[in-house]
């Protein structure tokens, strides 16, 4: 009997530890990034999205990777602006609205925006400070934003877990 519960407290540590591995592997977890026409957002791992240019009912994004453009796509909206590597996701955002303003620039939104680990680049630091805009855009942006993954969450949830198999264990020991 004790035997069979040693190996059920290995087993829940064992898919605990493997659920948590891939949670990593996710950089931007659904956010939402407005873009003026002419601006840039600086994403994990050197890429930047930039807003090129607005027509209608679509848009025109590029995605650059260290200045190399890696996809340029005009997608309408409520479209999905997708990049893979390597039969990989590394990005994939909906153009959620467009809001015109004048006839040099508009507001998009984009909602849901995911960005997931390039494998053939280093991991992003937890504590990545990556600027607004990366100074690419017309503006003098200097606000910088600290994005941190949901690794904390994770573990708070993993130790929670431990210490209530603990408990079950050693009440029905």
């Amino acid at each position: 009997m004790r035997v069979r519960k040693v190996l059920y407290l290995f087993f829940s540590l064992l898919i605990l530890v493997s659920l948590s591995h891939g949670a990593t592997d996710i950089l931007l977890n659904g956010s939402a990034i407005p873009l003026v026409t002419g601006d840039s957002y600086g994403l994990y791992q050197g890429y930047v999205l930039t807003l090129k240019s607005v027509s209608g009912d679509s848009v025109w994004l590029q995605l650059t990777d260290n200045d190399r453009i890696v996809k340029s796509e005009v997608v309408a909206i409520n479209g999905y602006f997708i990049y893979n590597k390597t039969n990989m996701t590394i990005l994939s955002a909906k153009i959620d609205n467009i809001y015109s303003g004048s006839s040099e620039q508009s507001l998009v939104s984009l909602y849901p925006v995911y960005q997931f680990t390039d494998p053939d680049k280093p991991p992003p630091n937890i504590t990545e400070e990556i600027p607004d805009n990366q100074n690419l855009s017309r503006h003098d942006n200097s606000s910088i934003r600290i994005s941190t993954p949901e690794e904390p969450v994770i573990w708070a949830f993993g130790i929670v877990f431990i210490l209530i198999l603990f408990y079950i264990a050693r009440k029905y020991w």
